[in-house]
């Protein structure tokens, strides 16, 4: 019965979600995904696995039907890209990506799964005074999705090393109740990188995608002041406060940047954010996390490989829905779906 489980995959990026819903048993229909370096990172590491490489604004409801070849979607999952709702820096609701969301919508109306989970940044709650939130719950119930739960999620509880906080939207098609599941990890016995990174200290460049960034001078002596689990403090000279670059030589480092930020052994990492230069320092090694690290850090198997420059792997690893938080949201739904079955195989 499980190779029957079916599930389309939006905005897949580095495949957080899909390789935790395939994890699960789950045949992945087709995904989507329009960024040459997460195209490239799919075909290398699921090549069975079709991908449209397209934008989805431009793929008509008459493809979404062509291209699920005739199968039932049990599970349409994505995270539309998120930066209009981001947290960190200033939001604008009218960002042009968040339409995009709008695009989940209606890919979600078109195949008419039996669920849909859609993960964003948190922001997406508080946007606008909740304008978005509300509209979007409206209109998944105008499509015939009359409970949907909406709730903001900490990565640390599923078994994640990471305090990662998304917000993920669920609905059943059926109407029936449909409730988060239960946390894997307690609050207080999360999981730590100890478990998770520590073993690649002497691996550098020995492990794919396990590079360490070569920082100059300036920098490297300024992290040899940063303690476990701490940040920028009065410990630190005054000439190693100020900018190495050129364009920054007179600012002085302000303490809320990712970037100085060392992390603890025995603690979950804080939120991998995506770009070049914003992953935060490993706990013991004087260097900032490798993209292999980071991607432990998101419960990525070491045998998924990152495609593209190593800031367009750091994009891919910071966007990615963690693995193992995917694969649990996937039992959960894979139980509700094998209950339904046998309800109605007994009448």
């Amino acid at each position: 019965m499980e190779n029957n489980l079916t599930f389309i995959d939006l905005f897949s990026g580095a495949g957080g979600f899909l390789r935790g819903f395939m994890n699960q048993g789950f045949e992945p229909v087709f995904s989507v995904e329009n960024w040459k370096p997460a195209i490239d990172t799919h075909k290398l590491n699921y090549p069975e696995v079709p991908i449209i490489s397209q934008d989805i604004r431009k793929i008509t409801n008459e493809k979404l039907i062509e291209y699920t070849k005739g199968k039932k979607v049990n599970v349409v999952v994505g995270g539309p890209p998120c930066q209009g709702f981001s947290t960190i820096g200033n939001r604008n609701p009218e960002d042009a990506r968040n339409n995009l969301i709008l695009e989940f919508l209606r890919v979600v109306d078109t195949v008419k799964p039996d669920y849909f989970i859609m993960e964003n940044v948190r922001g997406l709650v508080s946007s606008k005074n909740g304008y978005f939130k509300d509209i979007l719950l409206e209109k998944f119930k105008d499509i015939g999705y009359e409970n949907v739960q909406c709730k903001i999620i900490c990565a640390t509880d599923y078994g994640v090393p990471q305090k990662r906080y998304r917000v993920l939207f669920m609905g059943s098609l059926d109407g029936s109740e449909i409730e988060f599941p239960e946390h894997t990890n307690s609050k207080e016995n999360p999981e730590t990188l100890r478990k998770h990174i520590m073993d690649l200290v002497g691996k550098e460049n020995k492990v794919a995608n396990h590079i360490p960034t070569n920082h100059n001078p300036i920098v490297k002596e300024r992290i040899t002041y940063i303690k476990e689990g701490g940040g920028i403090d009065a410990d630190i000279p005054e000439h190693l406060l100020k900018g190495s670059r050129s364009d920054y030589k007179d600012n002085k480092l302000k303490n809320f940047s990712h970037v100085y930020k060392r992390l603890h052994r025995d603690k979950p990492a804080t939120t991998m954010v995506p770009g070049h230069n914003a992953f935060p320092l490993h706990p013991t090694e004087n260097r900032s996390l490798t993209v292999r690290e980071a991607a432990r850090i998101q419960t990525f198997p070491d045998d998924v490989v990152f495609e593209g420059t190593r800031q367009d792997q750091c994009i891919q690893v910071g966007n990615a829905v963690p693995v193992k938080l995917s694969e649990v949201f996937a039992k959960h739904l894979k139980e509700k779906l094998v209950e339904q079955w046998e309800q109605i195989t007994t009448y």
